[in-house]
């Protein structure tokens, strides 16, 4: 599919190498008890609230169906007249964007625009209890090369799959991409030095829709002057590039932990890393540390998840015809800076053909079913793909490196438009209370002007998949299908 010819990404930048890793030594927390271990009141009324209503949405829909949960328009929480930055607003979702599914209050965060696109850096937050989407903040004001005025407040970006949420300091987290209006990594300026700066957070406590994300004065308004809401933290960790990056979020020993894919000059060939967040509220520092390299897999644009029952970190990788592999995977048992590897595993459909990874595709882990669910909005926008995670009684890989991967039509006639122009990418989520995804569909012009950018739940087929794995398995083992060869990187 050709991208929107007004979207330009730029690939460049710079890898850091990370410290040693040491494994967790107590027990690894799975996001889904996070909502009830920290005291933020407010967002455990409006949990339990979304939690209820998404509930009930889900109750009505079949496996394997959709059910949308937005109520009014995105472009209804849209600034207007002086208070709004320049561009179209549409490229927060429509340029290679991602959200962050705040679990302990069951809002959809979004942020993005970037590069090329949009240089509006305000937050939208879709409530759950409502179904609404909202702001949660005005855009800063840029200068005439680019910088945000007052240095407070990140820069837009093409964020591909690096927006997260951490419910342990209940922060927003974003890693960039592709920033405006370079396309490289946030910067900043005094006036005469320019710095990288970077990850920023956003807090969600903080949320008001008239307020600037920076400091007073920094709005686009300069006649009515908006209040500063100092929502962001700007979080001075030197990190790798984050263009095409992916992200998984998992709680470990009680602290917020984000594994990244990062590459250095959009090599194709990009590492893991550990990035453990500190006590944000009370001074903590955050840390960041290799724990993985490529060489067997090619990894481009895409999307990550974490199977928390096999401690795997799984990335959609870019086929190529010398590194033909579906998926990328690291064990994080092995975790370590030089010498845990990537593992390929290949994709194949249940009647034996081969099955097509693609740059548009969003994955995420069911917990629930032991599989990786993907979607990427074609197909008419309502077909998804589902794998089950294949190991041997250790949890390993091991000689487990082809899967089968079902194509589950929608159960609904209802379902997403689909049809991303940039990918799915971070739009797509699975939220272990709800036992469902929550889906973000492309932004789209109504009859009347106006744009729409729909949040959907799907409720996915629990329990095995009534497929013909062994039989198409047994066609790989005979070399009856094409994909039977399959590369890695030449030594």
């Amino acid at each position: 599919m050709k991208k929107l010819k007004e979207f330009r990404k730029l690939k460049s930048g710079e890898d850091s190498a990370g410290s040693s890793n040491v494994r967790p030594a107590g027990p690894i927390l799975p996001v889904l008890f996070v909502a009830a271990s920290f005291p933020v009141c407010m967002g455990q009324v409006n949990a339990e609230t979304s939690f209820e209503r998404l509930s009930s949405l889900l109750a009505g829909t079949p496996q394997g169906g959709w059910v949308k949960a937005s109520t009014n328009l995105f472009s209804d929480a849209w600034a207007t007249g002086a208070d709004a930055a320049p561009g179209p607003t549409s490229a927060v979702v429509r340029a290679w964007s991602s959200f962050a599914w705040d679990s302990a209050r069951g809002d959809l965060l979004l942020w993005g625009g970037g590069h090329g696109n949009y240089v509006g850096n305000e937050m939208y937050v879709w409530d759950g209890a409502t179904g609404s989407w909202g702001r949660g903040s005005l855009a800063s004001r840029i200068d005439s090369k680019g910088f945000i005025v007052d240095n407070a407040a990140p820069q837009s970006a093409h964020t591909y799959d690096n927006n997260v949420y951490l419910p342990a300091n209940d922060m927003f987290l974003t890693f960039g991409g592709a920033a405006a209006p370079g396309g490289g990594a946030f910067l900043q300026t005094d006036g005469t030095n320019v710095s990288v700066a970077g990850p920023f957070m956003w807090d969600p406590r903080k949320a008001d829709p008239n307020k600037v994300g920076g400091t007073t004065g920094s709005g686009w308004n300069t006649t009515h002057i908006a209040q500063g809401g100092n929502m962001w933290l700007d979080r001075h960790v030197s990190t790798a590039t984050h263009i095409d990056g992916t992200t998984a979020y998992r709680m470990e020993n009680g602290k917020d932990v984000v594994y990244v894919t990062a590459d250095m000059a959009a090599s194709g060939f990009p590492s893991l890393y550990r990035y453990t967040a500190g006590d944000v509220r009370s001074g903590g520092q955050d840390t960041w540390e290799r724990v993985g390299r490529s060489w067997n897999t090619v990894g481009y644009q895409g999307a990550g998840t974490i199977d928390t029952d096999h401690n795997l970190y799984i990335r959609t990788a870019s086929p190529r015809p010398s590194y033909a592999s579906d998926l990328t995977i690291w064990d994080l048992d092995n975790a370590n800076p030089d010498h845990n590897w990537d593992i390929g595993i290949n994709l194949v459909k249940a009647d034996g053909s081969d099955f097509v990874m693609t740059p548009y595709f969003g994955i995420d882990y069911d917990s629930a079913n032991n599989s990786i669910v993907l979607w990427d909005g074609r197909d008419g926008g309502g077909t998804v793909w589902s794998a089950n995670v294949l190991t041997d009684a250790d949890g390993n890989i091991g000689s487990h490196t082809t899967w089968v991967v079902h194509e589950i039509e929608s159960a609904t006639g209802d379902h997403p438009l689909g049809n991303h122009e940039t990918g799915v990418l971070g739009k797509w989520k699975y939220d272990p209370t709800l036992g469902a995804f929550i889906a973000l569909d492309e932004a789209a012009k109504t009859a009347d002007g106006k744009w729409d950018a729909a949040v959907w739940l799907y409720k996915p087929v629990a329990g095995p998949v009534p497929e013909p794995q062994a039989y198409a398995l047994l066609l790989a083992g005979l070399g009856l299908i094409g994909w039977a060869v399959r590369g890695r990187r030449a030594g």
